[in-house]
C-alpha cells in the first residue's frame, strides 16, 4: 500500500516537472523564432539597402561608360573634322603641282594631298554602310547594302530566264524596285548553292557577272540572282567586291559620289517611300530627258532643217510646201538656210505687175512697126 501511494504522488509531480519543463521549453523556442526573424529582417533589410547602393553604382557607372563613349565618339568626330580642314587647306594651296627645282638640278614636284576623308593614306576607297553602285547593264544606279558579312554581291531578280547568244549561257532577269521594272541580260557565270542563314535548308541560285562602277572605279563582279522586292535593298554589296579596294565605315552612309549624277536611281525602300510622301520624285530629271528622247524620236525627226514646234529648235519637222505645179517634182523644194523651202523653177517665181506683161498680138504689132522704120 505504501508503494503504490508513493506512485500515485510521484507520478503528479513527475508530469507536472515535465509539463513546467516543456512550457519553458517553448517559451524559450518561441524567444529564439523571435530572435531569429528579427535577425533575418535584420539581414534582409541590409541586402535591400546594399542592393540599392549596387544598383546606384551601376548606374553610375553606365552613366561614365556611356559620358566615356560619348566624350570618345566626339573627340573622333573633332579629329575627322580638323583633318578634313587640313585636307582642304592643304588642296587649296596645292590645287596644282608646285615644281621646285633643287640644288642638284633635279625637280621636286608637290601634289595634293589625298582626300582622306573619302580614301584611307593607302590609297583605298571608304565605303559607308549604304553606298550607291551604278551597273551598267541596268543603266540604273541602286542604293547598295555593304554587307562585310556576306560572302558574295547579290542583285533582285525576277522573271528569272535562260537564253543562248552567240553560242553561250545568258540570263535574262527584271529588276523590280521603286515602282519600276527594268530588263536586264547578262552572261552566266554557274549556280551556287547558298545556306540560308535563319533555316537549315539551302537553295540554288543563278551567277551572273555584272560591271558596276562607285565614284571613278569601275569593275566587273559576280552577283547572285534572288527575289529582293521585299527587301530594303534591291542590291546588296558582299566581300567579293570589296576585298583589296575598299574599307568599311558602318556609321556613314552615301560617302562616295554617284558615278552617274543624272540616270535612274533606285533607292531604298524607305528612302523612297518617304520622298513619296513628300511628293518628290527622286528621277525627275531622268523622266524628262526619256520623254523628251522618245518625242524626239518619233514625231521630231529632222535636226538639220524645219520649223520648230517647241521651246527646243532640235525637236522640229521638215515644213512642207504645196508645189503650186502638180507636175512639179518634189525634189525642186530646196531648204533655205532659215530652214523653210523655196522653188528652183520659173513657176514657182512670183508673178510680175499685169502692166508690164504683153501679150502675143502686142508684141508682133511692135515688130512690124519697127519694120516700117527701117
Amino acid at each position: 500500500m505504501l508503494n503504490i501511494n508513493k506512485l500515485s504522488i510521484i507520478i503528479p509531480v513527475s508530469l507536472g516537472l515535465c509539463a513546467a519543463s516543456f512550457a519553458e521549453d517553448k517559451v524559450t523556442a518561441h524567444a529564439d523564432d523571435s530572435y531569429l526573424n528579427g535577425t533575418i529582417q535584420s539581414i534582409n533589410g541590409e541586402l535591400s539597402s546594399q542592393r540599392a547602393e549596387i544598383g546606384a553604382l551601376k548606374a553610375e557607372i553606365k552613366a561614365i561608360n556611356h559620358d566615356n563613349y560619348s566624350g570618345k565618339q566626339q573627340i573622333l568626330e573633332e579629329l575627322k573634322a580638323l583633318r578634313r580642314q587640313n585636307q582642304a587647306l592643304a588642296d587649296s594651296m596645292f590645287d596644282n603641282p608646285i615644281k621646285k627645282k633643287n640644288e642638284d638640278g633635279t625637280v621636286m614636284e608637290v601634289k595634293p594631298l589625298r582626300n582622306y576623308d573619302m580614301q584611307t593614306p593607302d590609297g583605298k576607297y571608304i565605303f559607308g554602310g549604304d553606298e550607291f553602285f551604278y551597273v551598267k547593264e541596268a543603266n540604273a544606279t541602286f542604293a547598295a547594302r555593304v554587307d562585310t558579312g556576306a560572302a558574295y554581291s547579290s542583285i533582285s531578280a525576277s522573271n528569272i530566264t535562260n537564253f543562248e547568244r552567240n553560242g553561250k549561257k545568258w540570263v535574262r532577269f527584271d529588276i523590280i524596285a521603286n515602282e519600276r521594272t527594268v530588263t536586264v541580260e547578262a552572261p552566266f557565270v554557274r549556280t551556287t548553292r547558298v545556306v540560308q542563314s535563319a533555316a537549315e535548308d539551302f537553295d540554288y541560285r543563278p551567277v551572273v557577272k555584272l560591271q558596276v562602277k562607285i565614284a571613278d572605279y569601275s569593275t566587273s563582279s559576280e552577283f547572285n540572282l534572288v527575289d529582293r522586292t521585299k527587301m530594303q535593298y534591291a542590291l546588296l554589296i558582299g566581300r567579293s567586291l570589296l576585298q583589296d579596294i575598299a574599307v568599311v565605315d558602318v556609321s556613314r552612309r552615301y560617302i562616295q559620289p554617284r558615278a552617274d549624277k543624272d540616270g535612274l536611281v533606285f533607292l531604298k525602300i524607305d528612302d523612297y517611300e518617304d520622298a513619296k510622301k513628300k511628293g518628290i520624285n527622286p528621277n525627275e530629271k531622268y523622266d524628262s530627258e526619256q520623254k523628251d528622247q522618245v518625242a524626239g524620236m518619233k514625231a521630231y525627226p529632222s535636226k538639220e532643217y524645219g520649223s520648230s514646234l517647241g521651246a527646243d529648235a532640235n525637236n522640229a519637222l521638215p515644213e512642207v510646201v504645196a508645189a503650186k505645179n502638180q507636175n512639179q517634182p518634189q525634189e525642186n523644194l530646196k531648204p533655205k538656210a532659215d530652214g523653210s523651202k523655196d522653188k528652183t523653177d520659173t513657176a514657182a517665181q512670183p508673178k510680175s505687175d499685169s502692166k508690164s506683161q504683153t501679150s502675143p498680138k502686142d508684141s508682133t504689132d511692135s515688130d512690124k512697126k519697127s519694120k516700117e522704120q527701117k
